[in-house]
């Protein structure tokens, strides 16, 4: 099993251990109820075109009511966003505040090569994946209106299209924040000559999530198969983050 070691460098944890689930995974030491799951979109757990039910304990099923909207449920019980059908669902907001930690977990197969925006709220606020390489995460510092978007711009080819995966982005918490990027449980290194704002204090601002598959539910749709999503309400811990990627990376046979 991969790990992360102290400052984001790779360490082998060779326990050979997978969690049970991403509430388990997540765990440590922190005490009942919540342990900061804010949402989890488990695969084949409640997914309806209508409705895909919330399995963090927090009651934010990702929601559509409009038929023409709807994406279509996998065989494999997922979600297959069409971007020409402006595929989205709306959820109950989840708000990480200036200087908060944060973690997002996905399983998907992208479609297209167009830029897809997985994560956002009503006021451009985003997790996207913006082409083949790039991730782009934009915030807004609380009470200035003002954003930072951070361009992490990492090896060719990571998001080709066909290819399902397991992405991980954790930001840790305070104002000398730090991004950890992951693929397939493997630590990503942006391009620092073409990245903006991904290093250490460069992106310590607040961000809300209210919608699936789109940007505020009219623009980036996402085009693709979203297997599986979770975002925490503060960073994990590096024992944590190696958990998270060996729970999806073992149930979803990759």
């Amino acid at each position: 099993m991969i790990g992360l070691g102290i400052g984001g460098g790779i360490t082998s944890l060779g326990s050979g251990y997978t969690p049970m689930d991403l509430q388990e995974a997540t765990s440590g030491t922190i005490p009942a109820p919540v342990l900061n799951l804010a949402l989890w979109l488990k695969n084949n757990t409640g997914v309806t075109a209508a409705r895909w039910t919330d399995s963090s304990g927090n009651s934010r099923d990702a929601e559509q009511g409009t038929s023409g909207n709807q994406a279509e449920v996998t065989s494999d019980g997922g979600l297959d966003f069409e971007r020409d059908n402006s595929d989205h669902y709306d959820f109950t907001k989840i708000d990480v505040a200036d200087n908060g930690g944060f973690c997002i977990a996905l399983v998907l197969t992208r479609e297209s090569n167009t830029s897809g925006t997985i994560f956002s709220d009503g006021t451009g606020e985003m997790f996207q994946i913006s082409n083949n390489t790039t991730l782009r995460i934009k915030t807004t510092t609380s009470g200035s209106g003002s954003n930072i978007t951070t361009d992490a711009v990492l090896p060719a080819d990571t998001f080709d299209t066909g290819e399902k995966m397991v992405i991980l982005v954790n930001r840790s918490a305070g104002a000398s924040n730090r991004f950890i990027f992951m693929k397939n449980g493997v630590a990503l290194t942006a391009d620092v000559d073409t990245s903006s704002n991904e290093a250490s204090g460069e992106n310590p601002s607040g961000i809300e999530f209210t919608v699936l598959g789109s940007l505020a539910g009219s623009a980036d749709f996402f085009d693709g198969i979203v297997h599986e999503a979770a975002i925490w309400q503060r960073g994990l811990t590096a024992q944590e983050i190696a958990d998270v990627n060996s729970y999806l990376l073992s149930i979803h046979g990759l």
